[in-house]
Parts: structure tokens; C-alpha cells; sequence
């Protein structure tokens, strides 16, 4: 079965990138990890970021009989210290999968990572594939957190019982993009700031570079057909930005809502407004009539697990997070 398998480089043409969206795409929405898709421009946004950055991400593609079936890529993670650290991704369509394929594309990128003097190199492992634990454990990979995903119908919840949340924000005052933009306020800037000041602790971010540019924030924002400017909330102290929480429409759900990102300045921390943001997310999921809220929190920020549960977030199943230091 190995003789009739191709590992090369990827070739980034149009028939290459609509592969790539058909392997992100055979993969449930739930189960797909971060930096995968389904759709080949996304994957094309994808490259043009790291090109543009200067920064390299190396992709392989396993091929069989003239039909791409698997892909494989990493590059270096830059949101965080130390340096010499790669993620990468191995993926494998459903039909093509116990042959050896995804072994031969980890010993590629093995390979590769050596040769570079990698230090270490990360992996996801979906909690629906935890039987392949300890085949990486063997390997060398060890977690070093969990991201659980979360659910709330905003219908179910009482916001009436967290009336009093918002005395803690004495000084302060919530707003949305929304608000911001009709009033002709010059939000990119402090925006900006807040996130490059709070991209760090993300252990696993939405943009895989540390300062990504205010047009990225900008097309996240207010710039895609999901982006909803009144349901990305904004916590101001005076002219500055201290603290946002912002919701995404999902395409493929009507109803559902996406939260991506809560975050709070750290000199801001301890005054309740991480709840707050929260609150204000669900009042608009039912205010819309939405059904469920989705996110995602990790093991390490007991935080905001607790403020999900004292929402009611339901946990769902998540996935771990791997390293194997060279």
C-alpha cells in the first residue's frame, strides 16, 4: 500500500486548494481543528497571511492515483514564547485512513522539523480520536492543556439573576461596535490595541501571528458576511478599550452564534467585566431569537470555566493539545 502512495510538496493551484477544502470539508465542523477548512479560500487567506508575514508554512500533500487524499503542514507558532516551536496539522480523508498515510506525512514533517533544530513540535488530538493517544504517547507527546467546547441555548437563561453584574463596571461604560460606529468614533486603534495587548494569553488564537494587522481585526469584525458589529461588545474607559467579546453568525446554522474571543485588559482584570461582556452576548442571542451560543475555553483559564458554568454552559467533548520536544 506504501508504494502506491506519493508524498510531495503542495502545489498552490486551484485544483490543490479545492483538495484541500474537500479533506477539510470530510471532516464533521465539529471535529475540524484549528487552521483547517472547508472552503479553498480560506485556505488561500490562510498562505497570503504567513506570505506576507515572511514567516514559513510548509505543506505536503499525499497523493494517490493522481487524487490528493491527505495533507500535512507546519509552521513556526509565533503568539507565544519560547521560539522554535511548530504546529503542525496531519489530515486524512475518511475513505484513505489505517493505511499508513498519516505515519508516513508525521515522519515527513519529523523529518523536516529535525533538520530545521526544531525544539519542540504541537499537535491537536480531537476527543473523538483519544484511542490514538497512546500511539502519540509513545511517540513522545505529552498534553499540555485541554480546550473543551461549549453550548448555551440563551433562551434557557435567566439574565434576570445577574441583574447586579453590572454594578461592578462603576466608571466604566459597556458598549457595541455597532454604537461605536454610529457615533463616528475612530475604534479601529483602541481596538487594535486591546487585542495585540491580550493576543498572548490565547493559547491557541485565531490568527497564528502575534501582531497581526488592525485589517485583519478590522475584516474580523466588521468585514465578513458572519461578522455582526452589534453583537461585538465593547467595555470602554473613557477613549480606551479595556475589554470586548464579539459573536459570529454561523453560515451553516441559522441561529447559531459563534463566540470568539472574550478577553479583558489585564490592569482591568478582578472587576467583573469579563461577565459582563458575556451577559450582554446572550442578551442579544435572545433578542435574535438564537438558539445556541458556542464557544470554546481551556483548561487553563479556570475563570472564565467557572463564569460558562455559572451561565450554564453545557461542556461538551474537546480536544488536547500535544507537544514533543526534540
Amino acid at each position: 500500500m506504501y508504494d502506491s502512495i506519493r508524498i510531495r510538496g503542495f502545489m498552490p493551484t486551484a485544483l490543490e486548494y479545492a483538495a484541500l477544502a474537500a479533506i477539510g470539508a470530510s471532516t464533521p465542523p465539529q471535529y475540524v481543528l484549528d487552521y483547517e477548512y472547508r472552503d479553498a479560500g480560506d485556505w488561500r487567506a490562510l498562505d497570503a497571511m504567513f506570505a506576507q508575514a515572511g514567516r514559513p508554512l510548509v505543506r505536503y500533500v499525499a497523493e494517490q492515483a493522481g487524487q490528493v487524499v491527505a495533507y500535512a503542514y507546519y509552521f513556526e507558532i509565533a503568539w507565544a514564547p519560547p521560539p522554535g516551536r511548530y504546529w503542525c496539522v496531519i489530515r486524512v480523508l475518511p475513505a484513505y485512513q489505517r493505511r499508513g498515510i498519516g505515519d508516513m506525512l508525521y515522519a515527513r514533517l519529523l523529518e523536516d522539523l529535525t533538520q530545521r533544530g526544531a525544539a519542540a513540535m504541537q499537535l491537536e488530538l480531537d476527543d473523538t480520536l483519544a484511542a490514538l493517544g497512546p500511539a502519540l504517547e509513545r511517540r513522545g507527546f505529552r498534553e499540555l492543556l485541554h480546550s473543551w467546547a461549549f453550548a448555551l441555548d440563551p433562551r434557557t437563561c435567566n439574565l434576570g439573576a445577574f441583574a447586579t453584574a453590572y454594578d461592578r463596571l462603576s466608571g466604566l461604560e459597556i458598549t457595541t461596535l455597532a454604537a461605536e460606529l454610529a457615533r463616528g468614533a475612530d475604534w479601529l486603534p483602541p481596538l487594535h490595541d486591546l487585542y495585540l495587548c491580550v493576543a498572548g494569553d490565547v493559547p491557541i488564537p485565531i490568527h497564528p501571528h502575534p501582531a497581526p494587522p488592525p485589517e485583519w481585526l478590522a475584516r474580523q469584525a466588521i468585514g465578513l458576511p458572519e461578522s455582526l458589529p452589534e453583537a461585538f461588545v465593547i467595555v470602554r474607559d473613557g477613549a480606551c478599550y479595556v475589554g470586548m467579546s464579539f459573536l459570529h453568525a454561523d453560515a451553516e446554522h441559522s441561529g447559531r452564534l459563534l463566540q470568539r474571543i472574550t478577553a479583558v485588559h489585564p490592569a482591568y482584570r478582578g472587576r467583573g467585566i469579563a461577565l459582563a461582556l458575556k451577559l450582554k452576548t446572550i442578551e442579544y442571542g435572545q433578542r435574535h431569537g438564537c438558539h445556541e451560543i458556542r464557544t470554546a475555553v481551556e483548561s487553563n483559564n479556570p475563570g472564565m470555566l467557572a463564569i460558562n458554568c455559572k451561565l450554564g454552559f453545557g461542556q461538551r467533548e474537546g480536544l488536547a493539545l500535544l507537544e514533543k520536544l526534540f
